[in-house]
């Protein structure tokens, strides 16, 4: 399966995603948490520590289906609202 960008971070707890910012890879890991409005999430990559990441700095959250019953709202193109 191929990523795509997810516009709504609210849904990504616990999903396995790879941040990019500004259309550049920047990390992967497990969303450990997000803020209630969806702009600010917590990841968890494998060699690293636990790290904050800000929408209004630019970073998209990628991510594939991983399990069913797991849903978000994927967006087809980079050019979306963030």
């Amino acid at each position: 399966m191929e990523l795509r960008r997810i516009s709504d971070w609210t849904t990504l707890v616990g999903a396995r995603i790879e941040l990019r910012q500004q259309g550049r890879p920047v990390c992967s890991g497990h969303v450990d948490a997000v803020t209630d409005d969806g702009a600010i999430l917590w990841l968890v990559a494998p060699a690293d520590k636990r790290r904050i990441y800000e929408k209004a700095e630019f970073y998209e959250a990628w991510a594939q289906e991983e399990q069913t019953g797991f849903h978000y709202r994927a967006s087809l193109s980079p050019l979306n609202d963030h």
